[in-house]
């Protein structure tokens, strides 16, 4: 039996979409021997998960026991610049950190924004974060009392709302959200419901389509599996991103997308 036998097991109880979870079990135990050949190069392994199951979130990963792993810098805001053409740039990347840690940093970049003609939010290299981060972020731009903007579907759980979590400095200017292929997760939701409630444009590539929140289960040799547990469902549109990522309302190259915003007017 390998890890990948256990990781099988796992999927069929515990993977959001019942109906695909015995069948995505089915193709981990089927290529087991396959996928345990290719450890320790986890990128492999996941390349060939992925090639297999339609999910990017399911995954294989280390076990940080030892050292945790890095946090990104300023909670994943990574830059905030004021034009002088009025534009407020802010770039979120690689990851939105947990809310206890980014509430400040949120905060301060709230406070920068503030009084700018037009935002931009560049997500080009947002690989996604914290639910409850983001939902500081949705509550920055839309508006000073809490709106549903979803909720989210358990196998074995009761379903959980997900509402904004408004900021003392809201900004109520038009919006662009830059994106590329790399978007992934908590940055598609960002793109995806802002886009939704007609609060932004976005600008870019189509995203890489990871709606499925997630949660982490210990396998054995230090190692870990991925795991989507829950469906987000979003308000607006009654569906998600999952499998087919954001469409922007502008396309063109992730690399031209901030001179196009800047253009765009």
């Amino acid at each position: 039996m390998t890890i990948f036998d256990e990781m099988a097991d796992l999927v069929e109880h515990h993977y959001v979409l019942e109906a695909d979870a015995a069948r995505y079990a089915g193709l981990l135990r089927q290529h087991s021997a396959e996928l345990a050949a290719l450890v320790p190069d986890r990128d492999a392994v996941n390349a060939r998960i992925h090639q297999l199951i339609p999910d990017r979130h399911l995954s294989l990963r280390a076990a940080t026991v030892q050292a945790p792993a890095p946090r990104p810098p300023a909670a994943g805001i990574a830059g905030v610049q004021r034009r002088l053409d009025g534009i407020a740039v802010v770039t979120i990347s690689p990851y939105l950190d947990d809310a206890d840690r980014a509430e400040t940093c949120i905060d301060a970049m709230c406070a920068l924004v503030a009084g700018a003609e037009r935002l931009v939010i560049d997500l080009r290299a947002c690989g996604g974060g914290d639910t409850d981060t983001i939902a500081m972020i949705h509550g920055w731009l839309l508006g000073a009392e809490p709106v549903l903007l979803g909720w989210f579907e358990h196998r074995h759980q009761p379903t959980v709302d997900y509402l904004s979590r408004p900021r003392t400095l809201a900004y109520d200017g038009p919006v662009d959200i830059l994106t590329s292929h790399r978007t992934f997760s908590g940055g598609e939701d960002l793109a995806y419901v802002l886009q939704a409630n007609g609060r932004a444009r976005v600008i870019g590539e189509r995203t890489g389509g990871g709606a499925h929140p997630v949660e982490r289960f210990t396998l054995a040799d230090g190692l870990i599996c991925q795991i989507p547990v829950a469906r987000s469902v979003i308000a607006r549109t009654g569906g998600n991103w999952e499998g087919v990522g954001v469409a922007p309302d502008v396309p063109c190259a992730a690399d031209e997308a901030l001179q196009v915003a800047g253009a765009a007017g």
